[in-house]
C-alpha cells in the first residue's frame, strides 16, 4: 500500500509562521518538567522566527533532527504499589516520557494547521479532550437500557489490552493515515520521526543506556493521544 500511495500535495497555507510558533510558546503550561533541550518560555522573540524557518524546512525536506526522537522516561509508582508489606516490582511503575520542548512546539503547530487529519470517531472517549470513562459509561448504560426496556437481552464483550499505548503498531498507524489521505511529505516526516525513536530511563540522578523504540508512541508527545485515537 505504501509503495503505490500518492497523497495530496502539502498546501502552502499550512506553512508554520512565526506568529503561530510564538503563540504556541506563550500558551505552554508552566511547571512542567524540562526536556533534554530545556525551556523556551522566556526566550527572545527572535527564537520564534528561527523556529518557524526550521519547522517549514523540516516539513519540506520530510525530515526531523535526530534529537526529536530522543526522550527520557521517568518511572512513576502506580496507585497502591507502595502499600506496607508489599514487595515492589517493575510492574508497579508506569513510565512517563519527557520529550524535547522544541519537538512539542512543532507538534502543536502541526496540530493547529492539520487538525482535520487527526479527528476521531464520536465513539472514541479515551485520549479526547473533555471526555473519558464517565462519558463512555453513560453511553454504555444508555445503550443497555434501550435494549433491556425493549425486552431484549444484552451480551457484552470487553477487551483489555495492557499497555496498549506502548504497543501501538507504527505501520498500522501509517495505513490509517494513508486512508485519511495524509500529504506525502507529512507521512514521510512521521515515518522518519518514528524510525529514530529512542529513550533512556531516569531514576533520581541515574540515567540508563539508550534503547530504541520499535513500537508505541511517546507518553509525553503532543500528537500521541491523537495518533493513538486514530
Amino acid at each position: 500500500m505504501r509503495g503505490s500511495y500518492c497523497g495530496p500535495s502539502y498546501d502552502s497555507s499550512c506553512d508554520l509562521d512565526a506568529e503561530l510558533v510564538e503563540t504556541v510558546i506563550t500558551k505552554m503550561k508552566r511547571g512542567k518538567a524540562a526536556g533534554l533541550d530545556g525551556h523556551l518560555q522566556y526566550s527572545h522573540p527572535l527564537v520564534a522566527c528561527m523556529l518557524s524557518k526550521l519547522f517549514n524546512g523540516m516539513v519540506k525536506l520530510e525530515h526531523v533532527p535526530a534529537s526529536f526522537g530522543q526522550s527520557y522516561t521517568v518511572p512513576l509508582p502506580n496507585t497502591g504499589s507502595s502499600a506496607y508489606g508489599k514487595s515492589v516490582t517493575v510492574n508497579d511503575f508506569r513510565g512517563i516520557s519527557i520529550s524535547p520542548v522544541i519537538s512539542k512546539i512543532f507538534e502543536r503547530c502541526i496540530l493547529d494547521r492539520c487538525s482535520n487529519l487527526f479527528t476521531s470517531s464520536d465513539n472514541q472517549f479515551g485520549f479526547e479532550k473533555q471526555s473519558g470513562c464517565a462519558q463512555a459509561i453513560y453511553v454504555f448504560r444508555c445503550v443497555i437500557d434501550h435494549y433491556v426496556n425493549s425486552g431484549s437481552t444484552v451480551n457484552v464483550c470487553a477487551i483489555d489490552v495492557p499497555k496498549a499505548f506502548d504497543k501501538m503498531n507504527h505501520y498500522g498507524l501509517f495505513i490509517k493515515l494513508m486512508k485519511r489521505r495524509i500529504p506525502d511529505n507529512l507521512l514521510l516526516l512521521l515515518e522518519s520521526w518514528f524510525a529514530i525513536g529512542m529513550t533512556c530511563v531516569k531514576w533520581h540522578n541515574v540515567w540508563s543506556r539508550w534503547f530504541r523504540l520499535s513500537c508505541g508512541i511517546l507518553q509525553g508527545g503532543v500528537l500521541s493521544p491523537y495518533l493513538f485515537a486514530i
